[in-house]
């Protein structure tokens, strides 16, 4: 993905997510706070599980939960919770999604699960504790912000006291000048940044030609047993030869692949087989893509994020269109560039509407041009050990905190001003 930058000062360079506990995120939700206390290898406390389900009260249907993670995405976290607690995952609620390659803490909510499983659960990457009673769910609307707690190691050809300068003169432009409100590289797929591009063709309804991108699409970043598992598949598209001992680190694949195993012709079926939370982000990374680009746009052409002639503007702030079937194009000049946008991508804001699948639909709606970053500061400059190979290598701790939506990638990639391997 392309990025532009509103700092102006020098890259400090450097690797993000070189370890996952390189990468901490902890929750702030309504009314409460999460915190990374056993991950990677604290000694969880026991947790008397039958006093908990002794003070459940009448009518207190959830169980509440501080679920930390280690190197695991949310969604799989609790796929994993799912089948061990042998509990539906439309029983399980939570308030946001975090980032895989991570340690995060989240709340999660349990529909009436059951004692005899949870008092055995023992997973070495995902830790469950502070469990109460509520007669309410976790869900999305409860997330507000997420802290972040990151190293940046691998920073070279600066002394501690140039990269101190450094950092806090673009730690300064970002406090003036806010941040752009990117969508950050988790949106795209990650590694192989290929959700929106799935996204665009599952719009136009070319089924196979996205669920074979979805299996196919190699990343040099991938373990070599996946690549070479999606490469044998795209010269055959045997499904049935591949679907029994294809690699893969969530399990999608090989879904997709045995559903398609009995069903050669049935893209849409295949891709149906996905947990729906999964299904909703192809759709979505293509309207961030879309805006991603429509940003980029006005600053190639020189309008920033300023206002423009026929901008939507709520108290002093430009809000850019998120496409969708209902979207109208702006007037004036802001209207000129949405039209360039989709006359690129040769889409209409109809192709928004899938009547086959309404998962597939987007109505469309609005996102701020620009976000601000919250309590943004420098933790500690160190001698980075963990890459001594490298030439007196140098490793950043930061911390920060951003509303719900927004990507600490974007806020790293302004002080790095590099592609970030992580």
């Amino acid at each position: 993905m392309d990025y532009r930058y509103l700092t102006t000062t020098k890259g400090l360079g450097g690797r993000i997510k070189q370890l996952p506990q390189d990468f901490i995120v902890e929750e702030a939700g309504e009314g409460y706070t999460t915190s990374v206390k056993y991950l990677p290898d604290k000694k969880i406390e026991t947790i008397d599980w039958k006093e908990i389900f002794e003070k459940r009260k009448p009518g207190e249907d959830y169980l509440i939960l501080d679920m930390e993670k280690h190197n695991v995405s949310t969604t799989h976290a609790i796929s994993e919770m799912s089948r061990f607690l042998r509990l539906s995952k439309s029983r399980f609620g939570y308030a946001g999604l975090k980032d895989k390659r991570s340690i995060s803490s989240q709340k999660i909510s349990l529909y009436d699960p059951s004692i005899d499983r949870l008092s055995k659960f023992n997973f070495k990457n995902i830790k469950i504790y502070n469990p109460f009673w509520s007669k309410e769910k976790i869900d999305i609307g409860l997330l507000k912000a997420n802290r972040f707690t990151v190293k940046i190691k691998q920073i070279t050809n600066l002394s501690k006291d140039d990269l101190d300068s450094l950092v806090n003169q673009t730690i300064e432009q970002i406090n003036k000048n806010g941040l752009i409100n990117y969508f950050g590289e988790q949106r795209f797929g990650g590694v192989r940044e290929i959700t929106h591009k799935v996204g665009k063709l599952l719009l136009l309804k070319r089924y196979k030609e996205a669920v074979i991108l979805y299996l196919t699409e190699i990343s040099e970043l991938e373990r070599e047993d996946i690549k070479l598992a999606r490469e044998a598949l795209k010269k055959d598209l045997n499904f049935r030869k591949h679907a029994a001992n294809f690699p893969t680190q969530t399990g999608y694949e090989s879904a997709i692949l045995n559903h398609l195993a009995n069903n050669p012709t049935d893209f849409l079926g295949a891709f149906k087989v996905l947990p729906k939370s999964i299904q909703f982000l192809f759709i979505h990374a293509y309207q961030s893509y879309l805006f991603n680009e429509l940003i980029n746009l006005r600053i190639d052409k020189g309008y920033g994020l300023e206002p423009i002639e026929g901008d939507k503007v709520i108290d002093g702030e430009v809000y850019l269109p998120l496409f969708g079937v209902r979207s109208e194009f702006s007037k004036g000049l802001a209207g000129e560039l949405e039209k360039e946008i989709i006359k690129k991508e040769n889409i209409s804001f109809k192709d928004f509407y899938n009547k086959e699948y309404s998962v597939l639909s987007s109505k469309g709606e609005f996102r701020k041009i620009k976000t601000s970053v919250n309590d943004l500061k420098v933790l500690s400059i160190e001698d980075d050990v963990d890459n001594e190979d490298l030439d007196d290598p140098l490793m950043l701790s930061l911390s920060f905190v951003l509303d719900k939506g927004q990507y600490a990638t974007v806020a790293l990639r302004e002080i790095i001003k590099k592609e970030m391997i992580g």
